[in-house]
């Protein structure tokens, strides 16, 4: 099974790391249609990897607001 970890800073933001990787093309979910409906969509970011593969997701802000309870008791 794939190790996934969940980071949150001081900040209220947050990252989990879904694989190993480097980040070429990032993806701000803020700029789709339905952001203005669905408040979650503006801080969250798709992180992919060189063949395009998502290898993390990342919350710019208000993590609490944005990821279920039970994934922030992960983080470490």
């Amino acid at each position: 099974m794939a190790e996934i970890s969940v980071r949150v800073d001081d900040s209220g933001g947050a990252y989990i790391a879904l694989a190993e990787g480097e980040v070429r093309d990032t993806v701000q979910l803020d700029e789709l249609e339905d952001a203005g409906r669905i408040a979650a969509l503006e801080s969250l970011l798709l992180h992919f990897d060189f063949y395009g593969r998502l290898i993390a997701v990342e919350v710019s802000s208000s993590a609490s607001s944005a990821l279920p309870p039970g994934l922030l008791d992960q983080a470490e």
